[in-house]
């Protein structure tokens, strides 16, 4: 688990703590909350939430949540509440929770927790550097961020700018570590310059103290609040850091922003966080500095512009003070008394800038506040489609098949946008598919194409079995099996459409394989494969079938042999008349195995490919005589898988 680990600074007004450091979180929720955030965007710009109030990326959920102020007091009477609710501002990182060492909170800049936000915009008026002083009335703590500067001729106009951008603005600015080493040293001046021999008087000693804690207190105030101090620190050797102009925490009720270098017009937006969430009022007053605030802009007018035609335009003021009224004028001859009018089905002629007015209690008035109102048209947008016969269109979630004319809606952003369609059904093309099927096992299937268009035509799309895919206009797939058999269907680019063709149907004819047994009688011979055959044995032969296939053909060719006839005796003396054992028919089966057994069982005689030459002739295997009496003989016939078994007597 990755940990990432900062530098910390805390911006005290009473203390400036170095060399901390702090562990930001680890990859996982930061990975996570990204992903998160990520999400909310998409799913706001899928509603069309990104217009004038509601935004995606933006601290503040709508432009009434930021308040215009200005520092002093205003005879409006106008208040500036603190925020109460125990909230955090969602849109920033997630960071360990330094107070307590439990848990993560929304932090950004110096700030580790944002609870009970508030928010407010200051304009400049005068330039030049500005020291203000953020206080709670109740003596509540509160800490506060400040960012700029903005541009806009209005307040509206600049958070508009200011939302668009919102993810450069509103980084989590990584707060260095740093020192106000000038006012180290004057406190450190402050203990030479007074001390005394530690040999003076009591009375010396209590004076000398004294006088280095009266110098160290000056030294501090003027470090924090007297822009012409050498020594002054504003927080300015932290900040500004991008976008974050000043930013502070502590327990204190009061906190000091500086600006530095402001130009008339710019605008800065502060977040007031109110840690206690007591309720009250924060107020802003100057300190020092040669710029001032524009107090013409306390009243916080504003509108829900853009507004979508036919809709209505709501306008209102976000800070009425009490017992006040409101005036408003604008466009067409509007006006109204309400503080928060309401003008219905909005059109054209309702965009414009409104103007408005509150009257105090006591018959004080405000300048008039400018607030403009656009008004979105919902001009209808013309469209043709067109598709093939059969086939079917989604526009902007409608789905269309037929010929025909259409009104098809959609939000866009905050509003409807509204089309015209016009849907032309094209017929489908003549064209066909043509094959050499069907194929047999092994061979080639060639495609083609029938009555094939012969002009607009960008491309061929062919699919098939076994993942076949084509985009040639005549594909040809070789060495065709049952696997690559079935539907071919193809579809062909045409002047911006795709037609889809009727598939056909491929077969596959495998090769037969077939074992055949013949016999024959002994001496005779057949035909076979266009040869005259009479051996045994297997013969193969191919063959074309009826559908044009070949078939292979194994023929086992077994002969009827003739049957053996051993002599029942013989007499080998010599005389010339059965001298051997003759075995008729024998010499027809040269691989039979003779062999000749006493009566005990014992071998005497053997034999392969039996003839004259080596015929029993009444001898053992020594060449020795054997005596006159019944011997038994095995003839194993091994071409036919027959044995023959039996006795032969032997007389001398």
């Amino acid at each position: 688990m990755l940990k990432i680990i900062l530098p910390y600074y805390s911006l005290s007004e009473n203390a400036i703590f170095a060399n901390k450091h702090y562990t930001i979180i680890n990859e996982y929720l930061f990975l996570q909350y990204n992903k998160t955030m990520n999400a909310i965007k998409s799913l706001l710009l899928l509603m069309g939430l990104n217009a004038l109030n509601v935004f995606g990326t933006c601290p503040f959920s709508k432009y009434t949540d930021v308040v215009t102020a200005c520092a002093g007091g205003n005879d409006l009477g106008i208040k500036y509440p603190a925020g109460t609710s125990k909230e955090e501002v969602s849109l920033f990182p997630l960071r360990p929770n330094k107070r307590t060492g439990k848990g993560y909170t929304h932090g950004i800049g110096c700030l580790d927790e944002t609870p009970s936000p508030a928010w407010y915009a200051i304009k400049i008026d005068e330039p030049g550097n500005l020291l203000l002083k953020i206080s709670h009335s109740n003596d509540a703590d509160i800490d506060f961020a400040c960012w700029g500067p903005f541009k806009g001729e209005t307040k509206q106009a600049m958070l508009e700018n200011v939302c668009a951008n919102a993810d450069a603005y509103f980084v989590d600015c990584i707060v260095p570590n740093t020192t106000n080493i000038c006012k180290q040293l004057q406190l450190e001046q402050c203990e030479s310059k007074f001390a005394v021999d530690p040999t003076a008087s009591a009375l010396a000693k209590v004076e000398s103290k004294e006088k280095i804690s009266d110098c160290k207190e000056q030294v501090e105030r003027r470090s924090e609040s007297d822009t012409d101090y050498e020594c002054f620190y504003g927080y300015s050797d932290a900040f500004p850091i991008a976008q974050m102009e000043d930013c502070s925490f502590s327990n204190s009720a009061s906190e000091s922003c500086f600006i530095s270098d402001a130009k008339k017009g710019d605008w800065y937006i502060i977040l007031v966080t109110n840690f206690s969430g007591s309720p009250g009022n924060v107020s802003f007053s100057k300190i020092s500095g040669t710029a001032t605030t524009d107090c013409n802009v306390i009243v916080d007018a504003s509108s829900n512009s853009p507004v979508c035609e036919g809709e209505n335009i709501n306008l209102f003021v976000n800070n009425m003070p009490a017992y006040a009224s409101c005036k408003w004028r604008g466009p067409n001859g509007f006006e109204s008394n309400e503080v928060s009018p309401k003008i219905s089905n909005a059109e054209k002629a309702h965009s414009g800038i409104y103007y408005a007015q509150i009257t105090t209690h006591d018959g004080l008035k405000s300048d008039e506040v400018p607030v403009y109102v656009s008004i979105i048209i919902n001009t209808p947008v013309d469209t043709t489609l067109r598709i093939v016969e059969g086939g079917k269109v989604n526009f902007k979630g409608v789905e269309l098949s037929k010929a025909g004319d259409y009104k098809v809606t959609e939000r866009s952003g905050q509003c409807t946008k509204t089309f015209n369609v016009k849907v032309v059904v094209e017929p489908l093309l003549p064209a066909y598919i043509e094959q050499n099927g069907p194929i047999c096992e092994g061979d080639s299937l060639i495609l083609s194409i029938g009555d094939a268009p012969t002009s607009g035509v960008k491309g061929y799309i062919w699919n098939g079995p076994n993942g076949f895919y084509s985009t040639l206009e005549c594909p040809v797939v070789s060495k065709m099996n049952q696997n690559k058999a079935g539907k071919y269907s193809l579809k062909i680019k045409k002047d911006g459409l795709v037609y889809p063709v009727a598939p056909v149907n491929v077969t596959v004819i495998p090769k037969i394989k077939e074992k055949v047994t013949r016999r024959i009688p002994f001496g005779e011979s057949t035909e076979f494969a266009g040869k005259t055959i009479s051996q045994r044995g297997v013969y193969t032969a191919t063959f074309e079938s009826s559908y044009g296939c070949d078939s292979i053909v194994e023929l086992n060719l077994v002969p009827d042999m003739p049957i053996l006839e051993p002599d029942e005796f013989f007499t080998p003396n010599g005389d010339g008349a059965n001298d051997i054992w003759c075995i008729k028919n024998i010499e027809y089966y040269p691989e039979a195995m003779i062999r000749i057994y006493d009566r005990f069982g014992k071998i005497v005689y053997e034999a392969t490919d039996y003839s004259f030459d080596n015929a029993w002739n009444g001898r053992d295997k020594n060449g020795h005589d054997l005596p006159s009496t019944d011997y038994w003989y095995t003839i194993d016939v091994q071409s036919s898988d027959r044995v023959y078994y039996g006795h032969v007597t032997l007389l001398r």
